[in-house]
């Protein structure tokens, strides 16, 4: 399939191999062409080396250049104003790229010089009938939540709470690591660095989250360790981010629970200072708020269960936040104004604002990550950042700060990345006079969409006949980090029930003959794999650096 590209190559196309699942293997082809000559790049791993190393796999892609490769850089550009001419051309590129990958609604502001110079919403909050979006719709932000965390702390550094290298052990008693040497190690600012060695261990609160609470997820890291050497290489851990702010608000208001000093820390330090009136941790079921959308096996994108979204509930700091695109709007002036709000007022030092900017970790030959934010560099210019993404929304929001330039875009739709990054890169277009390829992204995002869901429908199947043999794995089964599962037969079909969510079930029949259920309800399309095992009882699912495994009960064989 073919990728978009901004970095001076002509074409570039990937290609996923089909491996065998007990492999647990990842095997890719990557080809950019320049000057009408191919340059290939052959990457063959095992997932969990994957997950350790993207950083280092990332950097071996990126970092070698052909003679004649000339990056285009706006470094020198003075940007344009943003004014009529430009809102047009922006409201019909986002009207025109969200109809063309199929996003129900979509929100988009632009703060220049400390100002909101546009502010626009377009689609509907609900694909089956739904009100317009506007810039007042909210919708939750995924792990753009991170820099608002990082704020917090920078606020609580500020009033002495503790400081970037306090032992996180000071701060919240309670906190520990399955590695005592690495718990003792782990400062405040290692927390949100990206930088300590701990794996993503996203599928355990996605799969079990019904009555967690915050101090349960603390209490859970005492099983985890670390699969890299301290400060060694990137690697992105919401469940540390998610100790590191509950350890902050902690300081902020010792006598509550967790979660409760997390909102209130948020609601005193980032949102009210900042004139976030609209903004909370938590969904509060707003009339405003957009509903979250995933894509069925035909592409079709559909309405998911709310409370699936509840996942990030016990994971506030990393991901749970739920904003309009003019409060953060009104975050980015902040940043852009070295941490005065828009009234002038100085919410946060400009020392520690900054100091979430400072490179913690590489992650490739352009790109590190700070303190809750990633600092990379587009197309010349320094830029900062941090996407985010749910079970069925996207968000991303980027500043340029030797420029005063923002944007934040939001939108309705699980795994909208290439839709936020070919706006993010129009916004550069319109500001900059760069190259146009901001087209060519939307037109690559809707043929890597096209493509992939037909490999998809092409593996998996659900019609009755190729489902039969399920009736095998009916019954009761119990992960020891995951919860409860539970398969059932449903008229022709089979449907598979866990703690909080469930979904219907289709089949995949592998080159070795091997196969496997597959989810395929929205929003995980196909994504999530049970393999059969030598036992009858036993189903795994694979989570890269851990491997997770169902047991049926003696007495629920169905």
């Amino acid at each position: 399939m073919e990728m978009p590209t901004t970095d001076g190559w002509d074409k570039a196309v990937q290609a996923i191999y089909t491996t065998l699942e007990s492999e647990s293997r990842m095997v890719l082809a990557i080809a950019r062409l320049l000057g009408g000559r191919a340059y290939i790049t052959l990457i063959d791993g095992t997932k969990a080396g994957f997950s350790r190393r993207m950083a280092q796999v990332a950097e071996l892609n990126d970092a070698w250049k052909p003679a004649g490769l000339k990056e285009p850089s706006l470094a020198g550009v003075t940007p344009k104003i943003f004014g009529d001419h430009e809102r047009r051309a922006m409201n019909r590129f986002v009207d025109w790229a969200m109809r063309q990958i199929g996003i129900p609604g979509v929100a988009v502001a632009v703060v220049q010089d400390g100002r909101t110079v546009y502010a626009e919403g377009f689609g509907v909050t609900r694909a089956d009938g739904g009100e317009g979006v506007t810039p007042q719709t909210r919708f939750m932000i995924g792990s753009s939540t991170k820099p608002l965390t990082t704020l917090m702390m920078a606020r609580l550094v500020d009033m002495g709470c503790f400081t970037w290298t306090t032992p996180v052990t000071e701060v919240l008693p309670s906190f520990a690591l399955g590695d005592p040497e690495v718990t003792q190690k782990i400062e405040m600012r290692h927390t949100v660095c990206a930088c300590t060695g701990m794996p993503r261990r996203d599928l355990d609160m996605i799969f079990r989250f019904r009555g967690v609470r915050p101090e349960d997820r603390i209490a859970e890291m005492k099983q985890m360790r670390p699969t890299t050497g301290f400060g060694e290489t990137f690697q992105y851990s919401n469940y540390l981010v998610a100790a590191g702010g509950y350890a902050a608000a902690h300081s902020f208001a010792p006598a509550s629970t967790l979660g409760d000093a997390y909102e209130r820390s948020m609601q005193h330090l980032v949102f009210e200072p900042l004139g976030m009136a609209q903004s909370s941790v938590v969904s509060i079921h707003s009339p405003l708020d957009a509903a979250p959308h995933g894509r069925t096996l035909d592409g079709a994108c559909v309405p998911i269960d709310p409370a699936l979204e509840q996942f990030a509930d016990s994971m506030a700091p990393s991901g749970s936040v739920w904003s309009t695109v003019l409060d953060m709007a009104r975050y980015l002036s902040c940043e852009l104004r070295d941490g005065r709000n828009e009234h002038g007022e100085q919410v946060v030092s400009q020392d520690n604002l900054r100091a979430r900017r400072r490179s913690a970790i590489k992650i490739d030959g352009k790109t590190s990550y700070g303190l809750g934010l990633m600092l990379t560099e587009q197309q010349g210019l320094a830029q900062v950042m941090h996407g985010g993404n749910t079970l069925g929304f996207s968000a991303d929001m980027v500043f340029f700060p030797e420029h005063g330039i923002g944007m934040v875009v939001l939108s309705n739709l699980r795994a909208a990345n290439l839709f936020l990054s070919a706006v993010g890169q129009r916004l550069i277009e319109i500001l900059f006079e760069a190259e146009e390829r901001a087209e060519a992204m939307v037109t690559s995002a809707k043929n890597m969409l096209d493509d992939s869901l037909a490999s998809i429908r092409q593996r998996v199947r659900t019609k009755p006949e190729a489902t039969a043999w399920i009736q095998n794995y009916v019954g009761e089964y119990i992960s020891e980090e995951l919860g409860p599962a539970s398969i059932s037969q449903q008229g022709d079909g089979f449907r598979i029930a866990f703690e909080s969510w469930s979904s219907d079930l289709g089949t995949e029949e592998q080159s070795d003959k091997s196969r496997h259920i597959v989810l395929t309800s929205a929003p995980f399309q196909g994504s999530i794999k049970l393999q059969l095992t030598n036992d009858p009882n036993v189903l795994l699912l694979d989570g890269g650096q851990t491997r997770y495994r169902f047991v049926r009960s003696q007495d629920g064989r169905g």
